[in-house]
């Protein structure tokens, strides 16, 4: 699991069993594994539901690392796991951990529910066998911003990256600079760029690119690659424009962002950030008035999303734990979670229905994930795409050390990045 799924999922060391039997002790007929995550409370809740409504007993098992704990316990009692990671849903169906997913689910549910990107990507190239049923998303292109400061700037709206670098080369000055972009993720420094370039790529070259890249078609010293790492230095090196300047930006936790942001102590108002970011604002900072969200803004590729998100996957075939598996992917799933304040459940089915969904951020999110998954322009986190020593290590490295230096010798960096293909 990447340190992007550690964001997300707040890691356990010990195993815990959460029941959902009435009766103590009661074996349960469908028991499901994977992580811990935030609003997993509400989650159980809605397992409750189905456990009602099928009249039968479900549990659910968290574990730090559920792909490691399938394959290292071959003999485990689970039914049904969700995986935070595609990667690791073609692992587990290539060594026969993970059954087909249309041992659960007919092929037409399948092609009406989920786009033909999040198929592919769970889908293994050796037999061609889909693995993997998609349960939620989140998404990662996101400007966020301090109301306040957005509104005493003039509240600018931006139809291009090139339009928010014009903007911020024309109102930054020593006194007031507009862009809070820290880094800083100890061993696991630059995974932050990474969504950067993620963003631009998708936005300026399309899926067809961005496809080749992850898939490792295509070389980082291509022309669209090279120029779309150079896009990220148009903005961090615009003169005054990045609070505590390039330097800082690789020495400086990234959740400092979030803080800095709100804070009365600078002038920031931006954050080039995933979802990710809403966990680590202050508690007493509110959503819509205190901070807010655009898109990464695009004219090319204007519905496209870089997200991450959850699969859910079956490793024992029977009537029940085909129930709950169709139940847990429908659009109708999650009715009672979305109707908290505080939801932030977005569904990766396509027709779901969202009439009870009332936080005005996931109420956003969620418009636009489904704006991307209508025009399959929704595309995976391709550094978790990829494999780790090419999307984590090299392109981690190569990113921060671009930042820090503002490397004029960017044929170094794609070198450097392509040598490890």
């Amino acid at each position: 699991m990447g340190l992007k799924k550690n964001i997300r999922f707040i890691s356990v060391f010990l195993v815990t069993t959460v029941s959902l039997s009435i009766i103590a002790y009661q074996p349960s007929d469908v028991i499901i594994g994977g992580p811990t995550f935030p609003q997993l409370d509400y989650f159980i809740e809605e397992l409750e539901v189905i456990s009602n409504d099928l009249g039968i007993e479900i549990s659910y098992e968290t574990h730090s690392d559920i792909e490691t704990y399938l394959i290292q316990n071959p003999n485990n009692n689970l039914d049904l796991a969700i995986i935070p990671n595609p990667q690791g849903v073609v692992n587990l169906g290539q060594r026969d951990i993970a059954l087909p997913i249309t041992t659960f689910l007919e092929d037409e549910f399948i092609e009406a529910s989920f786009s033909q990107h999040l198929q592919n990507i769970t889908t293994s190239k050796i037999d061609n066998n889909n693995y993997g049923a998609w349960f939620r998303l989140i998404p990662n292109s996101l400007i966020w911003y301090d109301v306040q400061k957005y509104n005493d700037i003039g509240s600018p709206t931006f139809n291009t990256y090139e339009e928010m670098i014009k903007f911020t080369s024309e109102n930054s000055f020593e006194e007031r600079p507009l862009w809070c972009m820290d880094i800083e993720s100890g061993a696991s420094t630059g995974w932050i760029a990474t969504n950067w370039l993620e963003d631009i790529i998708l936005h300026e070259y399309g899926p067809s690119v961005y496809d080749e890249w992850y898939q490792q078609e295509k070389l980082s010293s291509s022309e669209e690659i090279t120029l779309s790492i150079l896009e990220i230095g148009k903005l961090i090196f615009i003169d005054d424009a990045i609070y505590g300047g390039n330097k800082r930006m690789v020495r400086k936790e990234f959740r400092n962002n979030y803080r800095n942001l709100l804070s009365d102590d600078n002038t920031c108002t931006f954050s080039w950030s995933g979802h990710f970011a809403s966990y680590y604002f202050p508690q007493d900072a509110n959503y819509g008035t205190d901070y807010d969200f655009f898109k990464f803004p695009s004219a090319k590729n204007k519905n496209a999303m870089v997200g991450i998100g959850d699969v859910i996957i079956g490793l024992n075939s029977n009537k029940k734990t085909s129930s709950v598996m169709n139940i847990l992917v429908s659009g109708e799933f999650g009715k009672t979670w979305m109707s908290k304040e505080d939801s932030q459940y977005i569904a990766a089915n396509i027709d779901s229905n969202v009439d009870t969904l009332i936080n005005p951020m996931t109420i956003k999110e969620t418009n636009l994930i489904k704006a991307s998954l209508s025009e399959d322009l929704f595309r995976y986190d391709a550094s978790e795409l990829m494999e780790r020593k090419i999307g984590a290590d090299s392109l981690w490295y190569a990113l921060m050390k671009y930042i820090e230096l503002k490397s004029l010798y960017i044929e170094e960096v794609t070198e450097e990045l392509d040598s490890s293909y």
